[in-house]
């Protein structure tokens, strides 16, 4: 990375500021490189901790607690809905229409959800009659016996329009579903329901998926929310400065959020029914993370020509082949790590795998779950 220019008065304006705003256009969401890096690297670690929890390789205190607690592996399908919210935002965000910012209507919005929906709804039930097929092992205390990520993951495109439509401002609409939601939860008979009912009807049976689901949405609302503030182009120079410390202010708050509900409130978070500190520790280390990343980006900007600082970057500047690749490609990819997850653990016992065995299966796994996002990525194909 080259030192940047020299400046004699370093109160000047800056020299980029005059070229970054004169290209701003209204409604344009330019590519931002540290939005694909945050979301390829959530997807590979994703991708491998999935197969690699299965071996005796993969530390224990890594690996999904039961029902209260944290771990890494508990940060994998929350990351997963957080960064999906934070680029789901783009379709409710208002657009240059012939002159004119014009925002799509509720009826758009909810034909745009339903048609992201179908495809994750029939992955859950594809998903549901392989695994019963296969008498493939499964968790229910998880998400319940029927339900599975992929239909939380296709219900909340279709739950989004319409909270919006009620209440536009996000911050005040996830806390209040949070706040609820944790109340329900907390002083009312429905927390002693969700640990210890009986399975015996389809929603007692499926209980932590469906209840869990208003967590869920909450996170894809705090990721909505974050992604309103960065994924627009900056209309000025110094307003893209000000978002590093608008994110941290947002990590600053889910943290403080995190801690209030989880050491002051004695509440414990837990995945399996997604409550308050969940989700505020969800959002707290994917926004620590996306600052770190813009932090870094500024620093690479800060030293390119000013013509090239909102335009594109230099050859050499390139995000990685393969986070340009898993990113374009994200539901693919997760999709085919699934299969082969599924398929390793139904042709070895991995439990009994030693270490030299047990390395050597994840570096092919990770090298064939990869391997398809290149190849589209390579022919110019963009699925999901």
């Amino acid at each position: 990375i080259p030192d940047a220019p020299y400046r004699h008065d370093k109160w000047a304006p800056d020299p980029r500021a005059e070229e970054f705003n004169k290209s701003y256009t209204p409604g344009k969401v330019t590519a931002k490189s540290y939005l694909s890096i945050y979301r390829a690297e959530m997807m590979l670690l994703t991708c491998f901790c999935i197969l690699a929890v299965d071996f005796n390789v993969f530390p224990l205190k890594f690996a999904k607690v039961e029902t209260f607690g944290t771990s890494i592996m508990d940060l994998g399908v929350g990351s997963f809905v957080f960064s999906a919210g934070v680029v789901s935002i783009k379709a409710f965000l208002p657009r240059y229409v012939d002159g004119k910012l014009k925002t799509t209507s509720l009826g758009h919005q909810l034909r745009a959800g339903l048609w992201t929906a179908f495809p994750l709804l029939v992955l859950g039930a594809a998903r549901l009659v392989l695994t019963e097929s296969v008498d493939y092992q499964k968790h229910v205390s998880e998400y319940g016996t029927h339900w599975n990520f992929f239909f939380t993951l296709g219900f909340l495109p279709i739950f989004v329009p319409l909270g919006l439509h009620v209440y536009s401002d996000l911050r005040v609409t996830f806390t209040a579903l949070i706040v609820l939601y944790q109340a329900a939860f907390s002083l009312s008979p429905l927390g002693e329901w969700l640990e210890n009912a009986e399975r015996t009807g389809l929603v007692s049976a499926n209980r932590e998926g469906i209840l869990s689901f208003a967590g869920y949405l909450a996170i894809f609302l705090m990721g909505m929310s974050l992604g309103q503030e960065i994924l627009p182009d900056a209309p000025t120079f110094e307003s893209r400065r000000m978002r590093l410390v608008s994110v941290l202010g947002a990590w600053i708050t889910a943290s403080v959020s995190y801690i209030l509900s989880s050491f002051v409130l004695g509440i414990e978070p837990s995945r399996r029914f997604a409550n308050a500190p969940y989700c505020f520790w969800v959002a707290s280390f994917n926004t620590a993370m996306i600052w770190l990343y813009m932090l870094i980006e500024e620093d690479v900007d800060s030293k390119l020509p000013p013509k090239l600082a909102r335009a594109g970057r230099p050859k050499g500047y390139d995000v990685p082949v393969i986070v340009e690749a898993v990113n374009i490609n994200s539901l693919t990819t997760f999709l085919i790590a699934n299969l082969l997850t599924g398929s390793v653990n139904m042709l070895t016992e991995t439990l009994l795998c030693g270490s030299v065995e047990a390395y050597s299966i994840l570096a092919g796994y990770t090298l064939l779950f990869m391997l398809p996002a290149l190849l589209l990525f390579r022919a110019g194909i963009r699925l999901r």
